[in-house]
């Protein structure tokens, strides 16, 4: 397989928006073109080239070396091909993502998947706050696609979501699902506090915990087939989904009482 290799130099001192360098964006351009493309450094105007390495054909897509935490918006609105991250990342990774993937080695800063479309993001260590939410001032979050985090989130992940699925393998913080409108979120691990606060519609599924939220009403105790029905075309997606549902006996809650919503939470046991 045949990547374009970017590789940070240098130690990073200002922040870099990296939004240009998405395979629809450099796919026709040279090298050369792509080493003189201008970003903003502190007050300057910057060449790609002095701060990365390019190497490598853009056949199969883009891999960035070395520890790119202060590197913000890559993957921004990609539509097409697939972004690997050998390293840490800033903040706004796939941002207005429509379609594609992005896999991070490592950790990703706040606002994961801001407004997400579609497409697939898989971060193999944690990430910070906000992971699919909108954008300061949006009113609609992620709308489609799967961010998949391995580690653990932060606060107000799924803020404003209203399509598409967020599978978080360890723990989250607080106000998980805040104002969240449609959508699926699963957490493996534990959960903080204000979950679904002014949620509208959607399912939050959590395992083995207890649920204690003045905003939701329990809705009774049962066998919830159609969780095997979502663990099967969730598998086809990925096989991180395999066998995610072992049991389909659920708990189930439905909030938030004080806008009205119809919003529910699962608990499995």
């Amino acid at each position: 397989m045949s990547y374009l290799n970017i590789k940070l130099k240098k130690k990073l001192k200002f922040r870099l928006d990296l939004s240009q360098l998405i395979p629809g964006k450099i796919g026709k351009k040279t090298k050369t073109e792509i080493k003189a493309l201008k970003i903003s450094y502190g007050n300057e105007k910057r060449n790609i080239s002095d701060f990365f390495s390019i190497s490598g054909t853009l056949k199969n897509g883009i891999i960035f070396k070395g520890d790119l935490s202060k590197c913000d918006y890559i993957g921004n609105q990609m539509q097409n091909g697939e972004i690997i991250i050998n390293g840490n990342t800033g903040n706004y990774l796939g941002n207005k993502m429509y379609d594609g993937r992005i896999i991070v080695n490592g950790s990703t800063s706040d606002y994961t998947g801001c407004s997400l479309h579609g497409g697939e993001i898989i971060i193999k260590k944690n990430t910070g706050d906000y992971l699919g939410s909108s954008q300061q001032g949006n009113k609609i979050g992620m709308s489609g696609g799967l961010l998949l985090v391995h580690g653990n989130a932060g606060t107000r992940a799924g803020f404003k979501m209203r399509a598409g699925v967020i599978y978080i393998k360890g723990n989250t913080k607080n106000f998980l699902g805040n104002q969240m409108i449609a959508g699926t979120i699963i957490i493996n691990g534990k959960v903080g506090s204000n979950i679904g606060l002014l949620m509208k519609r959607g399912t939050i599924i959590i395992k083995n915990q207890k649920f204690l939220a003045p905003h939701f009403n329990y809705n009774g105790t049962n066998e919830y087939i159609f969780l095997k029905i979502m663990e099967f075309y969730l598998e086809k997606i990925s096989k991180e989904f395999k066998n995610i549902f072992p049991s389909i006996y659920t708990k189930k809650y439905l909030g938030d009482v004080n806008c009205k919503g119809m919003g529910e939470v699962l608990i499995i046991s």
